[in-house]
């Protein structure tokens, strides 16, 4: 995450915000030298927002774990086998 005074934010913002969607560039803000405000993209606030909603539920925490303990649950890698498969594509492409 890079820090930017304020005032110089305000001269690049249309720059930090194409960076921030496109590349998901994080930004702290600092105003008279402390940090102020964090600008990012949309889809990583969106991303933060529902992992914090998922979180703050004990009964997905619970579910979360007895998976994690028991093995059960899908690998990254095996879900994007189980996905390419499905739309048709040969996962070792």
């Amino acid at each position: 995450m890079e820090t930017i005074p304020i005032t110089e934010a305000k001269a690049r913002i249309a720059e930090l915000a194409d960076r921030a969607q496109r590349e998901h560039a994080d930004y702290t803000f600092t105003k008279n030298g402390r940090p102020a405000v964090v600008m990012m993209s949309v889809a990583q606030y969106d991303s933060l927002m529902e992992t914090l909603s998922i979180l703050s539920d004990p009964e997905t925490r619970r579910d979360l774990a007895e998976a994690a303990e028991s093995g059960e649950f899908t690998t990254e890698e095996d879900m994007a086998e189980l996905m390419g498969a499905r739309l048709g594509r040969d996962p070792r492409a």
